[in-house]
């Protein structure tokens, strides 16, 4: 069977982070399956690594050095945010989107389309090709449909010309079939898996030489991620025996880092910028909790990893952080861009290592009893796929 994937992120080369939970859910699938992952291209005059697990297809927009849309920290939606200019590209860029789709889309037996753009494009060439079209659609996609006229135009397109949509939280999936109901049966929710690796790093804790105790954060560095309200919180601490670990990059940054230095926290505060993927594990490891003040997600991984690392989570109580954590039992939530509820956490956590060592322990049962791995994302999209063209159902022993 052949699958084409079309999507705005994806890790180009091996220290990329750009849509990494895509890689790893085509890497498990079934040798049966062959994926052509239709993806922009980027500036950079660097090689794609090869793969055995999937073909890479990359689409210009633009001339080389002008394609900036895609693959950078925080999207499409933070190059805009950097550089209004960027707009200019947005027309050349849907077209090559939708005519490279139309040119794949007739040998694949399905399009499976990440995040709704994509599965608008999909859709049309599923109508052209009479082929059946899966699409997931995020975090972003589906809380924007609640405030967004265009968004929620998009979203209901996928729904309407796809065989399955898939959302990545029961959350995500009470919003779809709220507002559609009417395609409420097409609707399935298939969680990110998670690597063995953050599992690993919660075993091997130990506490920090120095006698900091270290909070981390790790996403991108945009408006709707709370960062700022991280540095707020910390920003209203005693200088005392604590540090904020920050990893990410993005438009947010320079303003951020002003922030720190104009609230005398600089030394306390240690900025990381962008890592691999690969090191994600290790700094959680070396982490004492975690911190995510975002204001809307769809299933954030980054807490989920924090959790299985074994880290407590001081969350904002946005839907999709209270399917995981409850209050005073895996971490604590606080009301979304309260930064005087979070500072008070950060001390309670800094001052009490039994209550971070509790809170840390029931976090990573949790993600143990809600057995997440990325072979299981793959068997369920694999089953997914032969739905579409009416074919058997894939077991785990099919997976790879």
């Amino acid at each position: 069977m052949k699958v084409l994937l079309l999507t705005t992120s994806f890790p180009l080369r091996k220290e990329s982070r750009s849509g990494i939970f895509i890689q790893k859910m085509i890497e498990p699938l079934p040798a049966g399956i062959e994926v052509t992952v239709l993806v922009p291209d980027d500036s950079s005059r660097q090689v794609s690594l090869p793969s055995s697990c999937y073909t890479l297809v990359r689409f210009r927009y633009a001339p080389k050095r002008w394609q900036r849309l895609a693959h950078g920290d925080g999207g499409i939606m933070a190059a805009f945010a950097q550089n209004k200019l960027n707009l200019l590209l947005l027309p050349p860029f849907l077209l090559s989107s939708l005519l490279m789709t139309c040119w794949h889309a007739r040998k694949a037996d399905v399009i499976h389309a990440n995040w709704s753009i994509n599965g608008f494009f999909a859709g049309i060439a599923g109508l052209i090709f009479n082929k059946p079209v899966i699409t997931t659609l995020r975090g972003s996609d589906v809380n924007l449909t609640e405030k967004s006229w265009l968004m929620r135009k998009l979203a209901g397109s996928c729904l309407s010309h796809s065989r399955a949509v898939v959302t990545v939280s029961p959350a995500l999936k009470q919003i779809l079939s709220r507002q559609f109901s009417a395609y409420a049966h097409k609707i399935n929710v298939i969680a990110n898996g998670l690597d063995q690796a953050f599992f690993t790093a919660g075993q091997r804790r130990r506490a920090a030489e120095d006698g900091l105790v270290r909070f981390l954060y790790a996403g991108n560095l945009v408006p709707g991620k709370g960062v700022q309200v991280i540095l707020e919180a910390a920003a209203a601490l005693p200088e005392k025996n604590w540090v904020l670990e920050i990893v990410g990059d993005g438009p947010e940054r320079e303003k951020l880092t002003t922030f720190c230095q104009e609230k005398g926290i600089r030394d306390k505060v240690r900025f990381h910028g962008s890592v691999a993927p690969a090191q994600l594990p290790d700094l959680m490891g070396r982490a004492d909790a975690f911190v995510f003040a975002s204001f809307a997600e769809g299933r954030p991984n980054a807490v989920l990893e924090a959790m299985a690392a074994g880290l407590p989570t001081l969350a904002a109580a946005i839907p999709a952080v209270k399917e995981l954590i409850v209050h005073g039992k895996e971490g604590l939530l606080f009301p979304p861009g309260d930064t005087e509820k979070l500072a008070e956490y950060i001390a309670l956590l800094a001052s009490d290592p039994a209550e971070r060592r509790r809170l840390g322990e029931n976090a990573r049962s949790a993600m143990i009893a809600l057995g997440l791995s990325w072979p299981e994302t793959a068997r369920q999209y694999a089953t997914l796929y032969q739905q579409a063209i009416g074919q058997k159902r894939y077991s785990q022993s099919d997976i790879i």
